[in-house]
């Protein structure tokens, strides 16, 4: 029989602290909802895994290495078994510097610690559980934001029905990835979700899980359990967001958030009731990892996009400044370590990176994958910026242009794939 524990904590920041995601610097005095983590451990007579998902835009290794030690420390759970991911909430706390803002380090310890504080949690309550994986397909309510125009450029998000937009640049992910947990034959002990969409449509001014809180609301409604715990992993979504630009009206606010939350809860509760539940499911992981330079001088000084996001005079005044601290960290260290995780979980396997990496880059993973099943987790362990496909970052748009947020060479994407299959073959 299979062990599964639980555990939650809050991260929220304190009141008057600044909020990463934007180029402009933002200090957030009200809460919206709590910002949480949500641990997931799961053992077997083989090994012992924890699944840990945070409310936050990004978690830099910094983090994770003092999460993980801690975690070693207290639950005796190794390194590589552990894997934490970001939800990529733009209302989240100072845990990067990224354009104008910049991390906190009281912060950063608070996370570390609080994830430590979640894993230990659910490793103490560990106890006979069936788990089953499970998909979703929700297709209407994600977008890929960025766009063929009429002059062979890609543009991101060029405006509301652009007259000069050909079609789409890239697809989307439409799957709503399921791993429950539940008392054997009985009531649901907890759930983690993987979808790939930013979490950018806000609840409110102030801080906030985004459509992350709504889903939690949702699953929670539905199984009569407020207190259920559910995590969130996010997927391949450097470029999908909930902006429809070939249609008019808004997609931003907490009606939508509500509509946004509601459709993947009802996906998720559908999923939960095919799954075919395992009472002694495999439990592996493997830890690997890639070494990519940054990217050459010229294309860190290469122009930016004339329309759409990363263009403007709000962009010009932040780009010059990112490029010059970039050009800084490659002159120290000229090459960047990118994890690459894995982790199963009976029929499923989870492989990670922490690149917002882009959408056709993770189908490609999971269209090859051996595993019955596959999760393509971002913004997981690390933060390494945009990773686009190797023909957008050529053709332009905001998230090849050079800053800390995107500095990978142009064949980043293609090796973070590659590796992330090897890592795939080795553990199913």
């Amino acid at each position: 029989m299979g062990h599964v524990g639980f555990g939650t904590a809050e991260i929220t920041p304190k009141p008057g602290s600044q909020s990463p995601g934007g180029m402009a610097i933002r200090r957030i005095e009200n809460v919206v909802d709590p910002l949480r983590v949500v641990a997931m451990v799961v053992s077997s007579e083989a090994s012992i895994v924890a699944i840990v998902g945070i409310d936050a835009l990004f978690i830099p290794a910094g983090v994770t290495g003092q999460a993980r030690a801690a975690i070693l420390r207290r639950c005796k759970i190794p390194v590589d078994n552990v894997l934490i991911g970001a939800s990529h909430t733009h209302s989240g706390g100072p845990i990067v510097g990224c354009f104008a803002s910049e991390p906190d380090a009281e912060y950063q310890a608070l996370i570390a610690s609080r994830i430590a504080d979640a894993v230990e949690q659910a490793a103490s309550s560990l106890h006979d559980a069936e788990i089953g994986q499970g998909a979703g397909h929700e297709p209407s309510i994600s977008f890929n934001r960025r766009f063929l125009m009429r002059d062979g450029t890609q543009v991101t998000h060029p405006g509301k029905r652009n007259p000069m937009i050909v079609a789409a640049a890239g697809p989307i992910d439409p799957t709503v990835g399921v791993l429950a947990a539940r008392v054997p034959g009985g009531d649901l002990l907890g759930v983690f979700v993987h979808f790939a969409c930013h979490l950018t449509i806000g609840r409110g001014p102030g801080f906030s899980a985004d459509y992350v809180c709504d889903l939690r609301e949702a699953l929670r409604a539905h199984y009569g359990r407020p207190d259920l715990p559910v995590g969130f992993l996010a997927g391949a979504c450097g470029d999908v967001t909930q902006v429809d630009n070939l249609r008019s009206g808004t997609e931003f606010g907490p009606a939508r958030c509500a509509i946004f939350g509601q459709a993947l809860g009802a996906e998720v509760a559908q999923a939960i009731e095919r799954i075919t539940w395992l009472d002694d499911p495999q439990v592996k992981a493997i830890g690997d990892g890639i070494e990519i330079p940054i990217r050459d001088e010229a294309d860190i000084r290469r122009p930016g996009p004339r329309i759409g996001l990363g263009s403007g005079p709000g962009a010009e005044e932040v780009y010059p400044g990112e490029q010059a601290m970039l050009l800084a960290e490659k002159a120290r260290s000229p090459r960047v370590r990118c994890e690459v995780q894995g982790i199963r979980v009976g029929e499923l396997a989870i492989v990670t990176n922490g690149a917002e990496l882009f959408c056709q880059l993770g189908l490609d993973i999971k269209s090859v994958s051996p595993a019955q099943a596959t999760w393509v987790a971002t913004m997981t362990n690390d933060w390494i910026g945009y990773v686009p496909t190797a023909s957008a970052y050529y053709a332009g748009g905001y998230e090849p242009r050079t800053a800390r947020s995107a500095k990978l060479a142009a064949w980043a994407g293609q090796a973070l794939v590659e590796r992330s299959l090897g890592v795939l073959g080795r553990l199913v």
